[in-house]
């Protein structure tokens, strides 16, 4: 799934120094009110930063950007770490992301390429004739890096229109150490006067038993602007993967954070624990539960601290969840459908994380 379709419904990115005062140690403070309208409004707000056309285009290059380096990188352009999870479809449970976490438990990692001499400074068009992207005259390009020309999308190919239409650029750069990659991405758009759409790195440390992959940054369309702090973990000793996302939108005081551990349940199925939040001015959602890949299970919903309503799926393949209040009764149309927003926007995290790498996977290094 392409990242402006994963982010859309996921709505905000945010700042990771402001959502670790919206959930410190002394536990949060609660609003004195729950307007489901109003929350989904602020959804709404946190997803426009997310859908400037610069933003739009780019979700759909990532994968064509990535395989244009590969390709100039030869044999030891792969990806690790990313290459072992870009296959899986969603974060809150799916048999997909099943799969690619038993592929990624006790995988071998290989060296990853640097951006090719050849290419630094280059920029790189679109090719319609060969549907890849190949290198150009163009001058600007980042000397330590590459640029890459967006195109307006065809919402039904998901391929850029012909004639092509432009929409901005995006510059992608890297540094390296012994023990540590990072890839930064910085998309622009507004034609003559450039506007920073998008702009955040990806990191990949750790070791070869616990690598770590961290994507912090923000993005911006017009009044709306949001960062975002992902961080992915990898441990073979306990066999698990965890995910910590936070989100916040200064504008709307939105914040939300997603912790989230993938690994062996019961009868060897794979198992995915979620401990969530989501919080404005117009309420405070919380969500805690269990869901197992075949069997299912059910998340608990707190509205302002208190017992709400409880989601449950059959199967770790829903997509939908059965919502009841505390009494086992029905909510009001209103109030399934900001619970089913947000369980949407929590559900989608992983793929989140999965667009934010897919143009960076051959920029990484997971060879410790």
């Amino acid at each position: 799934m392409r990242l402006s379709r994963v982010l859309r419904p996921a709505a905000a990115l945010a700042l990771a120094a402001t959502l670790v005062t919206a959930c410190g140690d002394d536990g949060p403070t609660y609003p004195s009110v729950f307007a489901p309208a109003a929350l989904q409004g602020d959804l709404g707000s946190a997803s426009a930063a997310l859908s400037a056309p610069a933003t739009e285009s780019f979700s759909f290059a990532g994968y064509d950007i990535d395989l244009a380096l590969a390709a100039l990188g030869g044999g030891g352009a792969v990806l690790e770490l990313p290459a072992l999870l870009l296959e899986s479809e969603s974060a809150i449970p799916s048999t997909r992301v099943a799969a690619r976490v038993r592929s990624m438990i006790g995988a071998e990692a290989r060296t990853a390429s640097a951006i090719p001499a050849p290419a630094l400074g280059k920029t790189f068009e679109y090719d319609p004739l060969t549907d890849t992207y190949g290198m150009g005259e163009r001058a600007g390009a980042p000397a330590n890096g590459v640029r890459f020309v967006l195109y307006a999308i065809d919402p039904v190919t998901e391929r850029p229109v012909e004639p092509l239409v432009e929409t901005g650029f995006v510059d992608l750069t890297r540094t390296a150490t012994n023990s540590s990659a990072t890839a930064r991405v910085q998309v622009y758009g507004g034609g003559a006067t450039l506007v920073k759409a998008l702009d955040y790195s990806a990191t990949i440390d750790g070791t070869v038993t616990a690598p770590t992959v961290r994507v912090l940054g923000f993005a911006r369309n017009a009044a709306d602007s949001l960062g975002f702090s992902l961080t992915t973990g990898v441990s073979l000793a306990a066999q698990t993967v965890t995910l910590d996302w936070r989100t916040a939108l200064a504008s709307r005081g939105l914040s939300s954070r997603i912790r989230q551990t993938i690994g062996a349940g019961p009868a060897d199925e794979t198992q995915f624990t979620i401990d969530a939040f989501i919080q404005s001015p117009n309420g405070r959602v919380d969500l805690d539960g269990t869901i197992n890949e075949l069997t299912g299970g059910s998340i608990a919903a707190k509205v302002n601290g208190r017992t709400y309503a409880t989601m449950t799926l059959t199967t770790g393949e829903d997509e939908v969840p059965t919502i009841v209040n505390a009494d086992g009764q029905p909510l009001s149309a209103e109030e399934q459908d900001v619970l089913e927003q947000i369980f949407t926007w929590f559900s989608q995290a992983f793929l989140v994380y999965l667009s934010l790498l897919a143009p960076v996977g051959t920029l990484l290094d997971a060879a410790f």
